[in-house]
């Protein structure tokens, strides 16, 4: 799920940046013969290296909600690291032995 959604905005907004490159550098290399290869490592890629940067960083914040909504669409049950301790009722056991600091109960859950 984080990776189509990732994929498909990574791909829009790069292609968006390619066809925003400045067309007369592109003339200008076109002019000098260059071949498009050549037009697309030396023009095209620099122009838009912090456009790619910039997908990265939107990537990071679409990847975590593609887990997030991953995990309610699959799980039957939310997380399990949470689940054990939210839903079950029974305290957890800290590292002094009680389950709170405020609580005198020396209670032996884990």
């Amino acid at each position: 799920m984080a990776l189509a959604i990732s994929l498909i905005v990574t791909i829009l907004e790069l292609l968006n940046g390619f066809l925003s490159t400045d067309s007369d550098k592109i003339k200008m290399a076109k002019t000098f013969n260059a071949s498009r290869f050549q037009i697309l490592t030396k023009i095209v890629i620099p122009a838009n290296i912090s456009t790619f940067i910039n997908s990265l960083k939107v990537n990071i914040g679409l990847s975590l909600v593609g887990v997030i909504s991953g995990e309610f669409l699959v799980s039957k049950a939310g997380l399990r690291i949470f689940n054990s301790v939210w839903r079950s009722g029974v305290p957890a056991r800290f590292s002094n032995g009680k389950c709170c600091d405020t609580c005198s109960c020396s209670s032996n859950y884990v």
